[in-house]
């Protein structure tokens, strides 16, 4: 997890928007990570999985709005992301944080990056 939250750090720290193909690599790679560790993540990691899923879902929104030939694209990555964001909370909520603690969590993800 450490991994992939370094290079998410690179990106949201870059002056220029990230190229499709590298986006596109790190989505595909990281998707895959959630869909064969998921069942082993920790609370804390739930959590940094939760807050990438919800980097990569709002950027790929973003992009899926631009007129293009990727706009297709972007929007299944936004939904898949979407799918992920959801799970990972619902799987939160089960370990028996609140959606208040869930979110402070995430904030404070967010504020270490």
């Amino acid at each position: 997890m450490e991994e992939y939250l370094t290079k998410m750090k690179n990106y949201l720290n870059m002056e220029s928007e990230l190229p499709y193909d590298e986006f596109s690599r790190y989505f595909q790679d990281y998707t895959d990570y959630l869909s064969n560790s998921y069942e082993q993540f920790d609370q804390d990691t739930c959590v940094k999985a939760k807050f990438l899923a919800s980097i990569l879902h709002a950027n790929s929104a973003d992009r899926s709005k631009r007129k293009g030939p990727l706009a297709k694209k972007y929007r299944k990555m936004g939904e898949k992301s979407k799918l992920w964001t959801d799970a990972l909370n619902y799987r939160l909520l089960k370990t028996g944080m609140s959606q208040q603690e869930i979110d402070q969590a995430h904030k404070a993800v967010s504020d270490a990056m």
